[in-house]
């Protein structure tokens, strides 16, 4: 009889903080795009002020476009640190778009410094 294979090793503590920094990254994400139509209901209706308008729509909707980046990249880092064998890159892509985050909110900086933390675990393959 034989023994059936062991099951890899995972870095679970990695993932589940780097989750955790991911979603925080997104919904901060969403915030700017909230933000974003709030102000865009608001212009109109004050004289004088739609091209002010105009342009702080355009670099919200670009904080928020860069916020949606920064957290998908997230979110696969943290998929790809629970992937046996790919920890390391995994806990790099983590580590490096949480820190470009800091730019959007870094997830309200918590996301931030989860996302460090995990990056860090995963590359540690804990």
């Amino acid at each position: 009889m034989t023994t059936p294979p062991a099951a890899p090793k995972r870095a679970t503590i990695g993932f589940v903080i780097s989750l955790i920094a991911g979603i925080l990254i997104l919904i901060n994400a969403l915030m700017w795009f909230a933000l974003r139509s709030i102000i865009g209901g608001l212009t109109p209706s004050v004289p004088g002020i739609i091209e002010a308008g105009a342009i702080a729509e355009a670099m919200i909707t670009l904080l928020g476009a860069a916020g949606l980046i920064f957290a998908i990249i997230v979110l696969v880092g943290a998929w790809l640190i629970y992937s046996p064998g790919k920890e390391t890159i995994g806990g790099v892509l983590v580590l490096i778009f949480s820190i470009l985050s800091i730019v959007t909110g870094g997830g309200f900086f918590l996301g931030l410094i989860l996302g460090i933390v995990g990056g860090a675990l995963g590359i540690a393959k804990k």
